[in-house]
C-alpha cells in the first residue's frame, strides 16, 4: 500500500528530472552559441608527435592511417566546410568537405574520388573533430542529455549525443563549465564498450574568440596512449574564401 502511494511522487520526480535535463540542454546550447557567435573560420597546422599503430588499430583498422601524415594543414569554415592537406613522404594528399559532399585527391596516384556523404555522416568532419565546441554539436548530432558534474577543477557539463544513423553508439563529451573548453570525448560501441577516449589540453583563447586545444591525446579501449597531435600556427577569422573548398 505504501509502495503504491509513493508511485505518484516518483512519477512527479521523474518529470522534474526530465525537465531539468531538457532545460539544461537548451541553456547550454544557447550559452555556447552566444559565446562562439563571432567564430567564422580557423586555420591551423596539425603535427603528429606520437603514434602507436598497434593501439591505433584497436580503435579501428584504418584509424592509424591519418597518423601516418606527420604534418597537415587544416582549414575549417563554419558551418560545414573543411580542407585537410598533407604529405606522406613525397606524395601529397587532400581531403575536402563541403556540406554533404566530400572529395579525396592524391594527384601522384591519379586518385580523385568524390562522394555524397548524406547517408554517411561519420565520414564528415566538423569543428568538434578539431576539439572546438560550437552550436554545431546540436546541428550535426542528436543530443540525448546534458548534465552537470563537479570535478576538482570546478563544474563541467556532460553531454551525451549520437549520430542519427548510429543511435546505438553513444558519444560523451565533457565541457568546462566556465570557459566552455572541450576537455574530453569518449566514443562507445553499440554494446556499450569503450572505443576511444580523446583528451584535449593546453587550450588557447585564439583571437579572443574561441577556445582551441593545442594538444589532443587519443587512447585505445585498453586505456593506452595511441596517438598525440599538437596544433600550431592557429589563426581564426581570416575570411577563408569558399574557393578553398571547391570540389
Amino acid at each position: 500500500m505504501k509502495s503504491s502511494s509513493l508511485a505518484p511522487l516518483f512519477i512527479s520526480l521523474l518529470a522534474v528530472f526530465s525537465f531539468v535535463s531538457i532545460s539544461e540542454g537548451v541553456d547550454l546550447r544557447s550559452i555556447i552559441a552566444q559565446a562562439t557567435r563571432g567564430f567564422r573560420d580557423i586555420t591551423l597546422t596539425c603535427t603528429v608527435t606520437y603514434a602507436n599503430q598497434t593501439e591505433l588499430r584497436k580503435i579501428g583498422k584504418d584509424f592509424g592511417k591519418s597518423y601516418e601524415f606527420k604534418t597537415t594543414k587544416v582549414y575549417f569554415k563554419a558551418p560545414d566546410k573543411m580542407k585537410i592537406e598533407g604529405k606522406l613522404g613525397m606524395i601529397g594528399a587532400k581531403i575536402v568537405m563541403n556540406g554533404n559532399r566530400k572529395a579525396t585527391v592524391i594527384p601522384a596516384l591519379r586518385i580523385s574520388k568524390k562522394e555524397d556523404v548524406s547517408d554517411d555522416p561519420h565520414k564528415r568532419q566538423t569543428d568538434l573533430d578539431l576539439g572546438i565546441v560550437t552550436d554545431s554539436l546540436w546541428r550535426d548530432y542528436r543530443v540525448l542529455s546534458v548534465s552537470s558534474e563537479k570535478v576538482a577543477s570546478g563544474q563541467v557539463y556532460r553531454v551525451v549525443f549520437v549520430r542519427d544513423n548510429a543511435r546505438e553508439k553513444k558519444h560523451v563529451a565533457w565541457i568546462d563549465g566556465d570557459c566552455l573548453k572541450l576537455l574530453k570525448v569518449e566514443k562507445y560501441e553499440s554494446d556499450g564498450s569503450l572505443k576511444a577516449r580523446y583528451l584535449y589540453s593546453n587550450h588557447a583563447l585564439v583571437g579572443g574568440i574561441v577556445w582551441v586545444p593545442r594538444r589532443v591525446d587519443v587512447y585505445s579501449p585498453d586505456g593506452k596512449l595511441a596517438g598525440t597531435s599538437v596544433y600550431e600556427n592557429i589563426v581564426v577569422n581570416t575570411n577563408i574564401p569558399d574557393s578553398e573548398f571547391a570540389l
